[in-house]
C-alpha cells in the first residue's frame, strides 16, 4: 500500500511539473527582402537624381512591450530609378504561446539626415499601432511632422500582425495605413522552423514616388 501511495505522489508530481513547465519562446527573423524605386520621389533640385529613403519600424508587444528602430541606424539608403535594394534585417522577435506583436513600418525619405527627429518619430510611432485603425493616419502624420516638414518625403506606412497561436507562429495582417496598397499578402501558413520565408509586398506611393516594398518572416526556432 505504501508502495502504491508513493508511485501516486510522484506521478501526480511529474504531472504538474510537466503541466507547468515552461514553453521555450519562438524566435522570429524579420527582414527587408527588397525595396524597389519604379518612380523616386519629387526631387528637391536640379541635381536630384536619386532618392534617400530610410524606414522606421515601431514595435508594439509582446504585452505592453514597445521597441522603435531607424534602418540604417545611422543615416539613410541611396537608391536609384528601377534599382532594388536588396535584403536587410528588420527585428528579431521571441513569442510566447499567446503573445502577439504588431509592427509598423514607414518608408521616408530626405538627402538631410536628422537622426534625432528620425529617431524620435519612430518611438513616437509606436503609440499609433493601440489606436483606432480611422485614427492612425492622422496621429502618425503627427508625430511624422518633425521631420516630414523639413523636406522630407512620407513614402508610405503599413502595420504587421504576428502571432504565437499554441506554439505555431502566424503572419496574421499586413494592412496599409496610408499611400499604401498591399500587392501580395503573407501566405496563411505557419511560420514553420526551417521552412521557406513567409513574404508580403506592398507599394507605397507618397511623396511623388512608387516603392515596392518586399518584407519576409522567418521562424529562427
Amino acid at each position: 500500500m505504501k508502495n502504491v501511495v508513493l508511485c501516486g505522489v510522484l506521478g501526480s508530481l511529474l504531472l504538474f511539473t510537466t503541466a507547468s513547465a515552461p514553453y521555450a519562446p519562438a524566435a522570429v527573423h524579420m527582414t527587408m527582402a527588397t525595396l524597389h524605386a519604379a518612380a523616386l520621389t519629387a526631387p528637391t533640385g536640379s541635381g536630384d537624381t536619386d532618392d534617400a529613403p530610410y524606414l522606421l519600424l515601431s514595435v508594439l508587444g509582446p504585452g505592453a512591450d514597445t521597441a522603435s528602430l531607424h534602418l540604417p541606424s545611422t543615416g539613410h539608403l541611396s537608391i536609384h530609378l528601377d534599382e532594388a535594394l536588396g535584403a536587410g534585417p528588420l527585428v528579431d522577435l521571441s513569442l510566447q504561446p499567446g503573445d502577439s506583436v504588431r509592427l509598423l513600418v514607414s518608408v521616408l525619405e530626405g538627402k538631410q539626415v536628422r537622426l534625432s527627429d528620425e529617431t524620435q518619430a519612430a518611438a513616437s510611432s509606436t503609440r499609433t499601432l493601440g489606436q483606432h485603425p480611422s485614427d492612425r493616419v492622422t496621429a502618425l502624420a503627427a508625430v511624422l511632422a518633425p521631420v516630414t516638414q523639413q523636406d522630407a518625403h512620407w513614402i508610405g506606412s503599413a502595420a504587421l500582425l504576428i502571432t504565437n497561436e499554441n506554439g505555431a507562429i502566424y503572419w496574421r495582417g499586413l494592412d496599409c495605413i496610408a499611400t499604401c496598397k498591399v500587392l501580395n499578402p503573407p501566405a496563411g501558413t505557419d511560420l514553420a522552423p526551417g521552412a521557406k520565408p513567409v513574404a508580403g509586398v506592398v507599394e507605397l506611393t507618397g511623396g511623388g514616388g512608387t516603392y515596392h516594398l518586399q518584407l519576409q518572416g522567418t521562424r529562427a526556432s
